[in-house]
């Protein structure tokens, strides 16, 4: 693939916040990022909780008994006797119990393995969204900025065109409907101007929740923007790539399987179980026919547990756990095609995003020619002022669109390769390539 950075011949200036150096503080400080590792680690953890149940369990029963009472007890010419009860019985027994036969247990280990890789696909999905909605609040940054910018630009084209009605009117050349429409048009570029610097706070802000801070420059595009062809260059092999390898269909599928493994545990209720249990008792203790008793003793075996009926409850669960698969099988289908179409969006916006900014550069050329035309006419009396109005709007439209185009591009790459799952740092630089010229708020 040709590489962006080398087409262009530039670097952007390491002074100013980039997109890769916002990849960089969203992955170290960014609370959305940071969220979705700690919900990773979690999950990560039902790796060990699925294998401790084929694991020996290892306990300590301990008691520490003081009897204090009174016994009567006839004799053998039937003469009742009181005895005095008072003494201590002391001990602990430590167990180890092993599973040797648990179906049950068995599933909820390959349950375990299953949550952890979801886990992992969540992960890699929610990282790869994160990518793509920060790429997505850098770009309205910048799109808020150049719109304030050729809306200033546009007001001050504005006041200019007032001032020269009005002169014209002065001198009999104007008529107070050319001043009329000149005003107007600039009191909504006023209010126009208003709206876009607001827009340029409120996107600062929305960047910040995800980078961490308030950036005081920023890298906006260059003026070379080449469109390199996709890799690959069919629609059908990126629709592949996703079925293998999109984060979502991948968490999707292990749901499956996780699910699968629900039912087994279920029906696992019909199933004998089989322990191996080992005990070492240690016990001390006084009754009124042994003075200082101590046993010390060690047992071995094996416990054998047959269910034989739970009022329903095993069938109902097996039931239950069944439909729970149905339904996470269909979930998947139905992530499957909502990613494929959204594969195609994306796919489609890139090439006919390539071709859009090649339409908007001659659209803004032809918008320039037009304006020096309109202004050429006027002063020949072959044009009129809402001509020059109309060419005026028309040309700021369409910076404002070609901007707008090569920002929408970059930002359907980006997720095209998340749907694909293959978005990385190598996206992140070559759409950061096309960045240089630094912006000061």
């Amino acid at each position: 693939m040709i590489s962006v950075a080398a087409l262009l011949g530039l670097t952007p200036p390491a002074t100013a916040l980039d997109l890769r150096e916002s990849w960089n503080l969203m992955q170290f400080q960014g609370p959305t990022f940071l969220s979705a590792g700690h919900e990773r680690d979690a999950a990560l953890e039902n790796r060990a909780i699925g294998k401790s149940g084929l694991l020996p369990k290892i306990g300590i029963t301990a008691f520490d008994n003081h009897i204090n009472g009174t016994q009567k007890q006839p004799d053998f010419y039937g003469n009742s006797h009181t005895n005095d009860l008072n003494y201590a019985s002391r001990g602990a027994t430590l167990q180890l119990r092993q599973p040797l036969f648990n179906k049950q247990k068995m599933a909820e280990y390959r349950q375990g393995q299953y949550q952890a890789e979801y886990g992992n696909a969540v992960f890699d999905g929610k990282a790869q969204d994160s990518a793509v909605r920060l790429a997505g609040r850098y770009f309205d940054v910048l799109l808020a900025h150049e719109t304030a910018k050729l809306a200033t630009a546009k007001l001050s084209a504005l006041n200019e065109q007032v001032a020269s009605t009005q002169r014209r009117r002065e001198l009999g050349d104007g008529t107070v409907t050319d001043v009329d429409d000149a005003v107007a048009r600039r009191d909504l570029a006023q209010a126009e101007l208003i709206e876009a610097e607001d827009s340029l706070v409120v996107t600062r802000r929305q960047l910040q929740e995800y980078i961490g801070e308030a950036p005081e420059q920023i890298a906006t595009l260059q003026d070379a923007f080449p469109t390199p062809p996709l890799q690959p260059t069919t629609l059908q092999e990126w629709i592949i790539r996703v079925g293998t390898d999109n984060p979502s269909i991948r968490a999707r599928r292990l749901n499956v399987n996780t699910a699968d493994e629900e039912v087994s545990k279920a029906k696992a209720g019909h199933w004998p179980t089989l322990d191996l249990v080992v005990g070492y008792t240690t016990a001390d203790s006084e009754t009124l026919s042994t003075q200082n008793q101590r046993n010390r003793y060690t047992s071995a075996g094996v416990e054998l547990n047959i269910p034989l009926y739970s009022g329903g409850y095993v069938s109902a669960r097996a039931r239950q756990s069944v439909a729970t698969r149905d339904q996470a099988e269909e979930d998947l289908n139905a992530t499957r095609e909502e990613i494929i179409s959204g594969t195609t969006r994306e796919f489609r916006g890139v090439q006919s995003g390539e071709a859009r900014i090649h339409a908007l550069e001659k659209a803004v050329s032809s918008s320039e020619r037009s304006l020096l035309s309109s202004k050429k006419g006027f002063q020949a009396g072959s044009s009129t002022n809402i001509d020059i109005l109309n060419a005026q709007e028309q040309i700021f439209t369409a910076r404002r669109d070609l901007f707008e185009a090569k920002l929408r591009y970059l930002l359907a790459k980006l997720r095209l390769a998340a749907d694909a799952g293959a978005l990385g740092d190598d996206d992140i630089e070559s759409a950061n390539a096309y960045l240089g010229p630094r912006l000061s708020f």
